[in-house]
């Protein structure tokens, strides 16, 4: 029903650093949950989230958080929001290219 995209940027487990400051897209989960949200939207990393104190240097291991506004009020694949901010794994989230000047 869902396929994922070949074109998908690799999530943040791949060694990209994140953190306040830095722009991502939120990826959506395999399979689909409720929670996810849908559309992959972007945003910035505004603080951390519920494990703080974590080193970014460290692999995501599924409890470690960040806040994310987004660009535009979100809603949840399950109706919930609009939200324009939430707290996310960062195992969904995926540093944005940067901008050539």
């Amino acid at each position: 029903m869902f396929r994922r995209r070949a074109d998908r940027p690799a999530p943040a487990s791949s060694g990209t650093a994140l953190g306040v400051g830095v722009q991502v897209h939120v990826i959506e989960r395999s399979p689909a949950t409720g929670d996810d949200w849908p559309g992959e939207p972007t945003g910035v990393i505004v603080a951390p989230g519920d494990r703080g104190l974590r080193s970014v240097g460290l692999p995501p291991d599924g409890l470690t958080r960040w806040v994310v506004a987004f660009s535009e009020p979100q809603r949840t694949r399950d109706g919930r929001g609009p939200f324009e901010t939430a707290a996310i794994p960062a195992a969904l989230l995926v540093a944005a290219e940067p901008v050539e000047e």
